[in-house]
């Protein structure tokens, strides 16, 4: 489905990822962990159309996207739920769903995408008049990923979801996105800090360290790893 081939990225004269390669088959969930600033986010971000890498290929289903504008990724079946969330915070609920379906496609079927999200998303509909920056930490989270879904993506990107959440709130949104995996059929990539939780979910892997990737496989696989265990699940 998705195949980064050589991606080399950098902000000025700072070099942010270099040489990635990243594959994403239909029906996975990817992992990409690593520290804070080791270039996750922006590997997204250049799939996504925010970030225009240096070199290297960014492909989806055999088609480039590295020239392509954000909206046309988001057309060709992409979405992010991005770190930070970026609400509009003074917007219903509703209203910051509904700004998610940007093709003329996705907001034909709005109603029913809808429908669909909230019933992934019960607490949403339960709030769904009320002003986004008056939701909590966790709820403004799956506000973030189901405004991604209203484009209906086959891939949907997914950028620190545990940020700044209580543990009990990380697990209740890591089981509802392997639900989008195993029940929506939804493709995800899926970047964060928390490896444990990634791991548990994800069928593959990236460890990515200063902007390259410094090791890779099977989610179960790097689990059992004495590195992985020490540096990463504090085992």
């Amino acid at each position: 489905m998705l195949r980064i081939e050589g991606l080399e990225v950098w902000y000025g004269k700072i070099l942010a990822v270099s040489d990635i390669s990243i594959t994403v088959e239909e029906g996975e969930i990817v992992g990409l962990i690593g520290p804070n600033g080791a270039g996750k986010s922006t590997i997204l971000n250049s799939i996504i159309g925010v970030v225009k890498p240096k070199k290297g290929k960014i492909l989806m289903n055999g088609d480039s996207l590295e020239d392509l504008p954000t909206y046309e990724v988001i057309k060709r079946g992409i979405s992010i739920a991005p770190e930070g969330r970026r609400l509009f915070p003074y917007l219903t609920v509703e209203e910051n769903l509904l700004m998610g379906a940007i093709s003329k496609e996705a907001w034909r079927k709005r109603k029913e995408t809808l429908d669909f999200v909230y019933s992934i998303f019960p607490r949403l509909s339960e709030r769904r008049m009320q002003l986004g920056r008056t939701l909590s930490g966790g709820e403004q989270q799956m506000l973030t990923i189901a405004r991604a879904l209203m484009s209906s993506p086959k891939l949907l990107l997914v950028d620190e979801p545990s940020l700044g959440l209580a543990p009990k709130v990380v697990m209740e949104l890591y089981n509802l996105l392997k639900s989008l995996r195993d029940d929506s059929g939804i493709t995800i990539l899926l970047s964060d800090q928390n490896a444990t939780r990634v791991l548990e979910i994800s069928d593959r892997a990236y460890i990515i360290e200063n902007g390259r990737i410094v090791m890779e496989g099977e989610s179960e696989r790097l689990a059992e790893d004495e590195r992985v265990k020490e540096v990463y699940l504090g085992i």
